[in-house]
């Protein structure tokens, strides 16, 4: 799907006579004057103030489901915080497995439409990025789905992870509500059946830079909460993900400059 130049009715240049008139109506009955938001910031500040948390976390349990134990706090070490963006990342990688759903949907009917991606490999060199361990031969497709069992994998390991320390990996946790409805648009821009590809791969681009910072993140918890061995995990799904962001950065920058539109 090439973007094209028709009738963009969103801007005032659309329609210059409808524009003057709409300007002299605001000059004769809404004159400028200074906008006072002192009462507004002053609500939604008592509100910050006054309103309850976005959630909670559930105390850790053992084998029978009874309270047990946290994890042993001391300096630069929130144990809640890191059970609270572990599920943060739970959430995230469930939604990045229906992202690259989605994606492929998008890719398959492009493919009908004759707009295909170059395979990983070659568009890494091209960008002079990285491309050691990636199949030349992998097609565009197959890295997607590759892609997608990865953040599966992710998230699995991630429930895994939660289960050990005690945590329940379905509990929805103060993060992972917030994650999830700030990812919620990206979802909208890739299933949006108007969108280009290029367009849905912009999304995906936010996706994985959120998701990358958020694993560095994570392995900074892990290290100060004394989870070594969880560390190391969660370095391997990084080295993933970087490899995610970098293929995702490369497909769309591909797009983006290709001669014939996206």
């Amino acid at each position: 799907m090439q973007t094209t130049t028709a009738e963009n009715r969103t801007g005032e240049q659309a329609c210059l006579v409808g524009t003057k008139a709409m300007e002299e109506a605001v000059q004769q009955l809404s004159p400028p004057s200074i906008i006072d938001t002192a009462l507004a910031d002053q609500l939604r500040e008592t509100c910050a103030i006054e309103a309850d948390p976005l959630g909670s976390i559930l105390a850790p349990r053992d084998a029978r489901g009874l309270p047990k134990p946290g994890l042993e706090k001391r300096k630069g070490n929130d144990p809640e915080t890191f059970v609270d963006k572990m599920g943060e990342r739970i959430a995230f990688e469930r939604g990045g497995v229906r992202l690259y759903d989605a994606l492929m949907v998008k890719y398959l009917a492009m493919v009908e439409k004759g707009i295909l991606l170059p395979n990983a490999a070659e568009c890494l060199q091209s960008m002079k990025e990285e491309s050691a361990g990636i199949d030349a031969d992998e097609t565009a497709l197959s890295t997607m789905q590759r892609i997608r069992s990865e953040e599966l994998a992710h998230f699995q390991m991630l429930c895994e992870a939660a289960k050990e320390m005690g945590a329940d990996p379905s509990a929805q946790t103060p993060c992972a509500d917030a994650t999830a409805v700030a990812a919620f648009g990206l979802a909208q821009v890739v299933s949006d059946a108007r969108t280009t590809l290029a367009q849905a791969l912009n999304a995906m681009l936010t996706a994985e830079l959120t998701d990358n910072a958020g694993w560095e993140l994570l392995i900074q918890l892990a290290e100060q909460s004394g989870k070594k061995e969880l560390a190391e995990r969660f370095r391997l799904a990084l080295g993933e993900e970087a490899e995610h962001l970098r293929i995702v950065r490369a497909w769309h920058c591909a797009l983006v400059t290709m001669a014939d539109g996206v």
